[in-house]
């Protein structure tokens, strides 16, 4: 459960993460890097034949359905916040598990990560920013304004590091990947400085 605070410091929290929001959308968006070289990183530089890349990568939509209410239960049993910070570890663990994969089951360990914390990311990220920004008829518009600012800010960094992608293989095959699991990390860190907002017993310590 969510700790709970007085007004005024929910109100400084959300302003914060109001401000801190972009920066997190800016890694947390999608990896960077990935899927412009993954393949190529685990069929030429791993080994691993296309059709085992693709039956380990049919395990995500799979694994994605199965978690979805058990992720649900998670998110409201532990709060939004700490879940963030497991779904961005989450995909930590799926980088670095691609990065060591030695065996077809390691790729579907790797995907089963992928897909719980995807899961709990995508549940949660928009909420944070809609839950954060104050009541009123412009909430809608200005949710819309920091969320477009946040993707676009992500594509372009995307589009960056996609052209760099190649190059950086060419040097060697897992920068690219430990670059992408930067951006993994990154986004962690930010999410770590997420504030809870919850007006849990608000009402409560008021009597």
């Amino acid at each position: 459960m969510e700790n709970s605070f007085t007004e005024e410091e929910i109100k400084r929290n959300k302003k914060h993460n109001v401000r801190i929001y972009p920066f997190y959308k800016m890694f947390s968006l999608d990896f960077l890097f990935y899927y412009a070289i993954t393949f190529i990183f685990l069929n030429n530089f791993k080994g691993f034949s296309a059709s085992t890349i693709l039956l380990a990568d049919a395990f995500y939509p799979f694994f994605k359905m199965i978690f979805q209410i058990p992720c649900t239960v998670l998110i409201d049993k532990i709060g939004k916040r700490n879940s963030l910070i497991i779904g961005n570890i989450f995909m930590c663990i799926d980088i670095l598990l691609m990065m060591g994969a030695n065996s077809f089951w390691v790729l579907v360990l790797s995907n089963l990560f992928f897909a719980i914390g995807f899961v709990l990311k995508y549940t949660i990220e928009h909420n944070i920013l809609y839950d954060s920004l104050p009541k009123g008829e412009k909430r809608g518009k200005l949710f819309s304004k920091i969320e477009g600012f946040s993707s676009s800010s992500f594509y372009i960094i995307d589009a960056i590091c996609s052209a760099l992608t190649g190059f950086l293989y060419v040097v060697n095959p897992y920068f690219p990947m430990t670059l992408c699991l930067l951006g993994c990390i990154i986004a962690t860190i930010i999410s770590y400085n997420f504030k809870h907002i919850s007006y849990v017993h608000l009402e409560r310590n008021r009597r």
